[in-house]
């Protein structure tokens, strides 16, 4: 076991050191997200009252979004030369595999989320000061499960000649229950009530979640 969990640390150094070397995902991720507030921002012009109401559900459409790219493009490094190959021979547990990958993910849209965030401040005029531990919690536990859906899809979809197109329209059915209690969460927040509600079923989502993949990562990537 600390075999394995060594090695999915390896796995999870080597990506994060490809991005900080290339920055290709992060750069697309966070310019997708920024893009996307900035458009919804002047769609919608809400005013400060209104951007309580619509301001998470905007939000974390650019979060989700932006996601998606990072999730298809972290396989796309795999994929290059026998890279999948190479780390399923690897004397690692394809379970281990699965959460270095789901870890290295959520790095990725944490930190797309976390440049994004001063911007939907500026653009929506958003006061979140005092309500912003809480809003980067829903926002990780959220993002936990975004991932840890989107990284088993990604490699289900990674043969497919239409990865691109196939991913989303698969993914986001799939992560409505996530997406809903953030936006509950982050809603909340807004009005100035507490999400405990919401955070506990972002964590149940999120046990659930990484359990299965966990548990038919190795399945999936037989196929």
């Amino acid at each position: 076991m600390t075999g394995d969990f060594a090695g999915a640390l390896s796995i999870l150094r080597k990506d994060i050191l490809i991005e900080l070397r290339t920055r290709q995902a992060l750069l697309a991720m966070t310019l997708f997200a920024l893009l996307t507030v900035l458009i919804l921002a002047f769609a919608f012009e809400p005013t400060r009252e209104e951007v309580k109401a619509i301001g998470p559900g905007l939000l974390w459409v650019a979060f989700a979004f932006s996601g998606t790219i990072g999730l298809e493009h972290t396989l796309s490094t795999e994929r290059e030369e026998g890279g999948m190959e190479a780390l399923l021979l690897a004397p690692v547990d394809r379970g281990m595999i699965y959460l270095a990958k789901a870890a290295a993910n959520i790095v990725f849209m944490t930190a797309a989320e976390v440049v994004t965030l001063p911007f939907f401040v500026v653009f929506y005029n958003a006061d979140i000061a005092s309500f912003l531990p809480e809003l980067l919690l829903v926002n990780l536990l959220g993002t936990i499960g975004f991932c840890a859906v989107g990284t088993l899809l990604s490699v289900v979809t990674a043969q497919t000649k239409m990865r691109g197109v196939l991913l989303p329209v698969i993914l986001f059915p799939m992560i409505v229950p996530v997406f809903l209690a953030a936006v509950e969460g982050t809603s909340a927040l807004f009005r100035g009530d507490a999400p405990s509600g919401a955070i506990r079923l972002l964590a149940v989502y999120d046990i659930v979640f990484l359990a299965v993949g966990f548990m038919t990562f190795g399945f999936v990537v037989e196929e």
